[in-house]
């Protein structure tokens, strides 16, 4: 895909990987939760939080985070 893209378009610029992991990826995982779970959470009376890391030998690690919460609506 990226082949593609530049030679449609040269001027395309792409992060190096390393940058985008440790920095994109970051600054956007801190905004949806400032955004969207912590207004949520408030709301809340009783949380219970899960987390599982998975591994595979030659491919992507996986981070799964799962929250449950119980507001007054149930």
């Amino acid at each position: 895909m990226k082949h593609f893209i530049m030679h449609l378009c040269p001027k395309v610029v792409f992060p190096p990987r390393k940058m985008f992991s440790q920095e994109v990826v970051v600054d956007l995982v801190e905004k949806t939760k400032q955004k969207y779970v912590l207004p949520k959470l408030k709301q809340c009376y009783s949380t219970t939080t899960s987390f599982d890391l998975f591994t595979s030998k030659g491919a992507h690690d996986v981070v799964a985070l799962v929250i449950s919460f119980l507001s007054e609506k149930w």
